[in-house]
């Protein structure tokens, strides 16, 4: 028998075994890298080399603020044009940008994706970068227990529940249009609207959703809309890092640790006044006048804490933060269009004589406020990004896509594409008037579709509609920011849009 005592292993020094850990890593990185450029199921689809070997390049672009741009870039590069070789291979607008993902940008692949269940075919349910510590609405990724939950909270957004949010609408948007000539001092100051839009949007959210506002309009405080951004960047990198615990490490060398240690800083502290404001909510009970939206939530005593948490930073955020990006933004194309701001002047000063005709219906019949609205829609979406979905083995406008793998189709492109519009990068807020120009309005999907759609989306035109209507009727505006040549541009995308300061100044108007 040998003695293992007597065989020698000096050969096994440290040294040696690095070298074999290093090189083995390196000679499975490498096969890796050939199994997904060459045989991976997803290998026949155009995109960036880089993009098909690892998700390093998908989130590069994604924390560099650029991503929307990235991939509209890209889908003009990769997508399929008439005479163009790949027109018969890939009929569909469609490329990958990452390892075990697609990108579409077509209005049929918007339909398979998002659209509702036909007989017949399984549904595309949510990725798991859904996931959240806090449980919420839109992280269900079960049909049934998302439909259940949706209803309880759908009856916060009827038609009825409109009418009673409408008095809310119309105290805040006056309060603001009392500050602007307050803060402006009478349009001598210039006022950052950008900041003005988020304090009258948190003000109106907190009272519809929680029975009191945050106090922002009053004291022109912000400190709510930095703790929002971050905390929607934050929640979607922790549901990351446990799928790959490597991306924490690429981000700190991308970004610094300081920048990451702020984000999870502002989040905590976001989750902290949810909760505080969740707390508040429960304590009042029924004995609000009004039914407001954390009403509907606590009907049913068996919802846990952490569900009502969950859903106070999404309606914080959801009925904050987007509405006010949708203000900001329409209110910079106005301003660098001025024969819109004309034409849209002289409807709501011809159409109202004083500012208590100016409702929720009256503002409705309005269509060039409503084309307005629409074109600020589609040029700067609320949420810019795709939403992953995950295909059951299916047909994506004709490209089988395998189950398993995620997909998503990019609003953004979508509203800028020439098949589907006419001068597609000009604001031109009359192809919403009457009959338009013939554009494909289904590549209009700000609020998504199907069993996902935005529930807020009537709340938001109601807004929108009342807020510009009211502005444009007591004030003549003059925009300040004359630097930023290309509002989108000047903007960064990271989940939710990151927005410099526009400063105008708001002269009251002079009646005759």
């Amino acid at each position: 028998m040998i003695r293992l005592q007597h065989l020698r292993f000096g050969f096994l020094s440290p040294s040696f075994i690095v070298y074999v850990t290093l090189g083995s890593s390196v000679l499975f990185f490498i096969t890796l890298c050939i199994y997904r450029r060459f045989f991976h199921p997803l290998a026949k689809f155009p995109g960036p080399v880089a993009a098909s070997l690892t998700e390093i390049w998908k989130w590069r672009s994604i924390l560099s603020g650029r991503h929307p741009f990235d991939l509209q870039e890209l889908h003009e590069k990769y997508v399929s044009r008439e005479g163009t070789p790949d027109k018969n291979q890939f009929p569909g607008d469609v490329m990958r940008v990452a390892p075990d993902e697609l990108s579409f940008a077509s209005v049929q692949a918007f339909r398979d994706i998002y659209g509702h269940k036909t007989t017949g075919k399984e549904r595309f349910l949510k990725s798991d970068a859904y996931d959240n510590e806090e449980p919420r609405v839109s992280s269900v990724r079960d049909p049934t227990v998302h439909a259940s939950q949706r209803k309880a909270l759908s009856h916060a957004f009827s038609a009825r529940a409109l009418r009673d949010q409408e008095d809310v609408v119309h105290e805040y948007v006056d309060l603001l249009i009392k500050q602007l000539a307050n803060f402006g001092a009478g349009g001598l100051k210039p006022i950052n609207v950008t900041d003005a839009y988020n304090w009258l949007t948190f003000d109106a959210i907190g009272d519809l959703s929680f029975g009191e506002p945050f106090g922002a309009l009053e004291s022109g405080s912000n400190q709510w809309v930095k703790l929002v951004l971050d905390s929607v960047i934050t929640q979607g990198l922790e549901s990351r890092f446990k799928k790959w615990p490597w991306l924490k490490l690429f981000i700190r060398l991308l970004l610094g640790s300081r920048k990451m240690q702020e984000w999870k800083k502002n989040s905590a502290e976001y989750t902290t006044l949810s909760r505080e404001k969740a707390r508040k909510r429960m304590e009042m009970g029924d004995s609000l006048k009004r039914q407001d939206f954390f009403g509907h939530l606590i009907k049913k005593g068996e919802v846990g804490q952490e569900y009502l948490v969950g859903n106070a930073q999404l309606l914080l955020a959801a009925g904050s933060e987007t509405t006010a990006t949708s203000l900001v933004g329409t209110t910079w194309y106005l301003l660098k269009n001025q024969d819109c701001l004309r034409k849209l002047t002289d409807e709501i000063r011809g159409t109202f004589t004083m500012m208590d005709e100016i409702t929720g219906d009256s503002t409705a019949r309005c269509q060039y406020l409503h084309g307005v609205i629409e074109e600020g829609l589609r040029l700067f979406p609320p949420v810019a990004s795709g939403l992953p979905r995950v295909s059951p083995g299916a047909l994506v406008d004709g490209q089988y896509v395998p189950a398993g793998y995620v997909v998503a189709c990019e609003t953004y492109s979508l509203a800028r594409d020439p098949r589907y519009w006419v001068n597609p990068g000009s604001f031109l807020p009359e192809r919403w008037v009457g009959q338009g120009f013939g554009d494909d309005k289904r590549a209009f999907q700000p609020f998504s579709n199907g069993p996902h759609a935005c529930l807020g989306s009537n709340l938001a035109y109601l807004e929108l509609r009342i807020t510009f209507a009211k502005i444009i009727f007591a004030y003549d505006l003059e925009l300040v920011s004359q630097d930023i040549e290309d509002w989108n541009r000047a903007c960064s995308s990271l989940g939710l849009w990151r927005k410099p300061a526009l400063l105008v100044k708001f002269h009251p108007r002079k009646f005759a």
